[in-house]
C-alpha cells in the first residue's frame, strides 16, 4: 500500500510527487542483482556521481585536474571522488569557526549549527542496497555534515544543464525550525542554475532562476525530520517545462494527474535554456550541503571577510548523482527501491 499525492506551486507545470510506504507496505525489489552504485553508474546520461565514501584526506585521481586550494581559513579534508570518470571531483572542506558579528550569525540569529563546523567522513552507508559486494565500484559510506560543505568546481568545458536530475540519499537532524538547510546548489552568482533545500517550516524547497527570472518555490511537501532517510530527486524537461520533485517514488505508487498549473514560468519569453551555463572566462562551483554562489562572497564564518558558502547542511547525505537528463518515473522508483534494499 502506498499513494502518491501531486503538489502545485505557481511554476508553470511544477509537478511535485510524494510517495510514502506506510506500515505493512513491502517493495517488491526481488532482491539485488548488483550493488546500488554500479547502476548509478550504468546510467548513459550520467554527468557525475559522488558517492561521498572517501577516507578522509583522499588524494584526486591520477591524472585528474588539480582541485583548487581551501578559500582563507579553512581546511580541506580530501578529495570527494567522481566515480563518473568525468573528473568533477570535489573537495572536503571544514570552514573556520563562526565569529560574533559574521553575516551568518547576525541575519539568522542562533541558529542550531555547530559554531566550530566539520565533516565527519567515512561513515556507515545510510544505502541499504548499496552493501558491498563482488564486482562493486565503491565501498559504501556517507559524509555527516555539522556546517562543512563538498565544494565542486565546474570548469568551461562541462556540459550546461538544460534538463537535469539530480538524486541525493539524506538523513536531516534536526533540532529546531527556522533556518534553510541546503543539500545541493549548482547557481551562478547572477542567478542562473537551481538548488534544493529544506526551508524554515521542515518543507522541501527549490530555488531555480535563468539569471533574468528567479524563483522560490515552496513545495508545502514535508521533510522526515525524524531521522528517516529520504531518497530525493529533482528533475527538469525543458520540452515540457516540468519541474518535478520526487520523495521515495516507490514503483507500485498510485497514479494520479495533477491539477493544471496556476501561473506559467518563466513570464516571457518561455524558455531558460540553459539552466545552469558554463561561462567560459568564469568557471562556477557546485555545492553539497552548503549554500550556492549567490552567497559564496558572503561572509558566514568570518566577519568582513570571505567564508563558506551560507545555508549548511545538517545530517547525513550519501551517493548524490547529476544527469543531463529528466529521467523518467520508472528509472527514478527503480533508483530508489534498488537504493532501499
Amino acid at each position: 500500500m502506498s499513494t502518491t499525492l501531486f503538489f502545485l506551486v505557481p511554476i508553470g507545470m511544477l509537478a511535485v510527487v510524494w510517495s510514502v510506504c506506510f506500515v505493512g507496505c513491502v517493495l517488491q525489489t526481488g532482491g539485488l542483482a548488483e550493488p546500488y552504485s554500479n547502476n548509478i553508474l550504468a546510467e548513459p546520461s550520467l554527468v557525475a556521481y559522488w558517492p561521498l565514501s572517501d577516507f578522509p584526506n583522499s588524494p584526486p585521481p591520477a591524472g585528474a585536474p588539480a582541485l583548487p586550494p581551501p578559500p582563507p581559513g579553512s581546511t580541506g579534508l580530501g578529495t570527494a571522488l567522481d566515480l563518473s570518470g568525468n573528473n568533477h571531483n570535489g573537495s572536503y572542506i571544514n570552514p573556520p569557526i563562526y565569529v560574533s558579528g559574521t553575516t551568518f550569525l547576525t541575519t539568522m540569529g542562533n541558529p542550531p549549527v555547530d559554531l566550530n563546523p566539520t565533516l565527519n567522513l567515512h561513515q556507515a552507508s545510510i544505502v541499504p542496497g548499496d552493501a558491498f559486494a563482488t564486482g562493486s565500484k565503491n565501498l559504501p559510506a556517507c559524509v555527516d555534515f555539522e556546517g562543512g560543505y563538498v565544494s565542486i568546481p565546474w570548469a568551461a568545458n562541462s556540459p550546461s544543464l538544460t534538463d537535469f536530475t539530480l538524486e541525493a540519499w539524506v538523513q536531516p537532524r534536526w533540532t529546531v525550525m527556522g533556518f534553510i538547510w541546503v543539500v545541493f546548489a549548482a547557481r551562478t552568482s547572477s542567478g542562473t542554475g537551481f538548488a534544493i533545500s529544506i526551508d524554515q517550516q521542515n518543507q522541501w524547497q527549490l530555488d531555480i532562476g535563468n539569471g533574468t527570472v528567479n524563483t522560490v518555490i515552496n513545495t508545502m511537501v514535508p521533510a522526515a525530520v525524524d531521522g528517516s532517510l529520504t531518497y530525493v530527486a529533482l528533475t527538469f524537461d525543458s520540452a515540457t517545462q516540468v519541474l518535478s520533485l520526487w520523495i521515495n517514488p516507490a514503483s507500485d505508487s498510485d497514479s494520479n494527474n495533477p491539477p493544471p498549473p496556476t501561473a506559467a514560468w518563466p513570464p516571457s519569453p518561455a524558455t531558460i535554456t540553459p539552466y545552469v551555463a558554463i561561462d567560459p572566462t568564469q568557471p562556477m562551483t557546485f555545492f553539497i550541503g552548503a549554500g550556492d554562489n549567490q552567497h559564496a562572497q558572503t561572509p558566514r564564518t568570518q566577519a568582513g571577510g570571505a567564508g563558506a558558502p551560507l545555508v549548511p547542511f545538517q545530517g547525513l547525505i550519501q551517493s548524490v548523482a547529476l544527469y543531463n537528463t529528466a529521467l523518467d518515473p520508472t528509472d527514478l522508483a527503480s533508483h530508489f527501491e534498488n537504493g532501499a534494499g
